[in-house]
């Protein structure tokens, strides 16, 4: 009967570290950050598919595609300024955030 308070306690402390560690694994988005990847994301697929069919096409038909690559990279010379702009803003508020935690720990 003497463990059984100790083990309770136990438990209390086990029950108490899972809930602190569900927390600190808990994504959360504010509104304003989910608007942005909402209007941005679009622009990155645009980005991403755009640059696989620049590849497939001049891969299957060089011939086709080499009078109008010019164009074709200044368009997607146009995309790679946000997308990259983008990108970098959510890996430097990943890093802050990376460092926030570790601070907090």
């Amino acid at each position: 009967m003497a463990e059984q308070p100790d083990t309770q306690a136990q438990l209390l402390d086990a029950r108490v570290e899972i809930e602190r560690l569900r927390a600190k694994t808990t994504t959360t988005l504010t509104g304003t950050e989910f608007l942005t990847l909402l209007f941005v994301m679009p622009v990155i697929l645009s980005f991403t598919v755009l640059g696989i069919l620049i590849c497939y096409k001049t891969l299957n038909n060089p011939a086709e595609v080499a009078p109008h690559l010019d164009i074709v990279l200044v368009a997607f010379a146009l995309f790679s300024g946000p997308v990259t702009a983008f990108i970098a803003a959510m890996a430097q508020r990943l890093v802050a955030e990376g460092k926030n935690k570790t601070a907090e720990d």
